[in-house]
């Protein structure tokens, strides 16, 4: 199954406490550092890993989320850590 990344943009802004504030991940390029676009706190990246386990039915291990995380986390590292896991 192939990660759409508009259901990752919608995620991620769920996801966040400040919706408002993640709203640059609905328009960024899937390559741009996330990090750099909203402030992606460990309360964003726990609420991503929640949304994605339950909506892609999933477990988030702490080695792929680490590896989605090195180097700055992307919507394209996040798709293919999902894809990698279904």
């Amino acid at each position: 199954m192939t990660v759409a990344l508009e259901d990752l943009r919608r995620l991620i802004v769920a996801a966040a406490p400040d919706p408002e504030l993640a709203a640059p991940a609905l328009h960024c390029s899937e390559h741009a550092v996330l990090d750099e676009l909203i402030p992606f706190s460990s309360v964003i990246a726990l609420g991503v890993v929640v949304a994605v386990e339950d909506r892609y039915a999933i477990r988030v291990t702490k080695q792929m989320l680490a590896q989605a995380l090195s180097g700055g986390i992307t919507l394209r590292k996040l798709a293919a850590m999902i894809e990698a896991a279904q």
